[in-house]
């Protein structure tokens, strides 16, 4: 019953947790305003996860020693930076320099985001091995950051220029990887818990790398904007 239980929940979180992407791939109005403003909201919502959420249960958890988390958030970063250099190398097909930037940024932030669904499952597979409630509770709370968090995940994936309808397929499937882990971790999750604070460290490390990513791009754009606006002046 349990099962089947976890089977419903962490399908029906995925579908939530997909529904502030889906409606900005829609095209409408409100989706087209949101995307203007969609590079600042990104980097909020990752800054978020890092300093409001990942890092805060890391330490909560009190297993890990300070430099320890350092140790594993730098060593996140540099794996991203190894996943994005990969990504230049294979999407190196006449692209200009941005669209290539926005499209190495889009491969680190699908397997990133596939890497925390996994540790989400995880979460709440250990939880319904504690209870039923604890479990509801534990998958309810991961919806609810889920959904600003896929809307920016999104908003990275449709600037690299990916046709809308891979975006979709992607996003399910990486959303999918829910289900699976909770149902191993219901099973298996003693043996699973002790890791969970060097994952998350290591989550910590890749969201923070996208989240720079994202500020530097902001950056650029505004003196970019800065630019024409001067010369135009001159002109």
């Amino acid at each position: 019953m349990e099962i089947l239980t976890i089977l419903g929940v962490t399908v029906v979180t995925s579908v939530i947790s997909l529904a502030g992407g889906f409606a900005l791939l829609s095209g409408s109005k409100a989706a087209k305003t949101f995307q203007k403003i969609s590079m600042v909201f990104a980097t909020i919502v990752l800054l978020y996860a890092v300093f409001g959420d990942i890092l805060p249960e890391v330490f909560e958890d009190g297993d890990l020693q300070l430099w320890q988390v350092v140790l594993y958030v730098s060593l996140g970063i540099g794996i991203c930076e190894l996943i994005s250099a990969l990504a230049g190398h294979f999407h190196r097909h006449g692209d200009d320099e941005k669209v290539l930037k926005n499209k190495k940024q889009a491969t680190a932030m699908l397997i990133v985001d596939s890497i925390h669904t996994a540790i989400d499952g995880i979460v709440i597979g250990t939880s319904f091995a504690s209870g039923m409630g604890t479990g509801i509770i534990s998958s309810v709370a991961t919806a609810a950051h889920e959904i600003p968090q896929e809307i920016g995940d999104f908003s990275i994936m449709i600037r690299s220029e990916m046709p809308r309808k891979k975006i979709a397929l992607l996003q399910i499937l990486s959303a999918l990887i829910l289900t699976p882990f909770a149902i191993l971790a219901y099973f298996i999750g003693d043996k699973l818990l002790p890791a969970l604070p060097t994952l998350l460290s290591f989550v910590a490390g890749f969201f923070l790398y996208i989240a720079l990513g994202e500020i530097i791009s902001l950056v650029q754009s505004l003196l970019e904007k800065k630019g024409v606006k001067r010369h135009e002046k001159h002109h």
